[in-house]
């Protein structure tokens, strides 16, 4: 009886002992890599102005003088909206309330020129204006469309990559496994492209900008991996 136990205490031990064998094949891949870097103009034909209001209204006049700031504003252009964008109290004087009010618009670059004249002529006693900076770097959508291209083009280079792998290996079956883009190659804004204040009113009052464009140049760079299979009995 003790024997027979020990015999079968072997048998369980053996079985669990044993290598599995298992006949399947080991599946890796043959990878290629290829790194493009490309590169467009992106072009503007606008610019982001910035305005100035000065006021001195008396106690409770504000809400008034706030609504004529915006009617004089679009003496200065109504090809875009105006948006108040900051509001600043100073110390009050001989019984007025005195605020700076600032102003953006994008506009376009045919109305920049003689800009400067038409901001100093606005205003009145108590409401005065002044230029504060042109932008001309472009727009968020300009620099989103002009990345988009890119991202066109880095697939169509993918894909003649791809076709050109496929006729000189056509039995490995090569695909695009991967495409990797660095997104450090979005336009900045460049120093000469902002005029500040000394020099704004001076170049929109003589119109030597006026339908011009101004351009930045955007960079997008792309890692493709290109993958196939690679099957090995063991």
């Amino acid at each position: 009886m003790i024997r027979y136990c020990l015999s079968l205490a072997l048998a369980v031990l053996m079985l669990f002992a044993a290598p599995q064998v298992v006949h399947a094949d080991s599946v890796r891949d043959d990878i290629v890599t290829l790194d493009l870097s490309l590169e467009k103009w992106v072009e503007t034909e606008s610019a982001t102005v910035a305005v100035a209001a000065d006021l001195a209204v008396k106690s409770g006049g504000f809400g008034a003088a706030r609504q004529a700031v915006k009617q004089d504003l679009e003496k200065i252009s109504n090809k875009a909206a105006w948006r108040l964008v900051g509001y600043d109290r100073l110390r009050d004087e001989a019984g007025f309330e005195r605020w700076r009010i600032t102003a953006e618009a994008r506009l376009p670059s045919g109305e920049l020129g003689g800009l400067g004249a038409a901001v100093k002529d606005l205003g009145e006693a108590g409401r005065s204006y002044a230029v504060l900076g042109i932008d001309f770097t472009p727009t968020l959508a300009e620099r989103e469309a002009a990345m988009a291209e890119l991202r066109a083009e880095i697939y169509k280079s993918a894909a003649e990559e791809l076709a050109r792998l496929k006729a000189v290996y056509p039995d490995r079956g090569y695909r695009v496994a991967a495409i990797n883009f660095q997104t450090g190659g979005m336009p900045r804004p460049l120093p000469a492209q902002m005029m500040r204040a000394e020099a704004a009113p001076k170049l929109m009052a003589d119109g030597g900008t006026a339908g011009d464009t101004v351009a930045q140049k955007a960079e997008l760079r792309a890692s493709v991996r290109f993958a196939a299979e690679v099957r090995s009995t063991d």
